[in-house]
């Protein structure tokens, strides 16, 4: 799923949502050759919506050579990226509130 969840990303920053399947390629390896940084945030992310399926779901829509992001596919992607970000800020919050003050 996570890989889904970066072919979502991949597509929504290129110019009109639009990439060749070679380019999305390029991306996917150099985002998880990278670092552990990359692979985490979409695996977290990606296990907000365990059934995703881009193309079943039609977030995605394919042309001769390349795929096109949908505007399902964006408020999908959205979406789960707010969710996420919610969670870390409660993450974040609850370090917060239990951290050892000091004396």
């Amino acid at each position: 799923m996570s890989f889904q969840l970066s072919i979502l990303k991949i597509l929504a920053g290129h110019p009109h949502g639009r990439a060749s399947i070679e380019v999305v390629k390029q991306h996917l390896a150099i985002y998880y050759s990278s670092g552990p940084e990359w692979p985490a945030r979409m695996k977290r992310i990606a296990s907000r919506a365990p059934q995703l399926d881009i193309f079943g779901q039609r977030l995605i829509e394919r042309e001769a050579g390349c795929w096109i992001i949908t505007d399902e596919g964006r408020k999908t992607l959205e979406g789960l990226e707010l969710l996420d970000l919610g969670a870390m800020q409660g993450q974040v919050g609850r370090e917060i509130a239990h951290a050892p003050e000091d004396e």
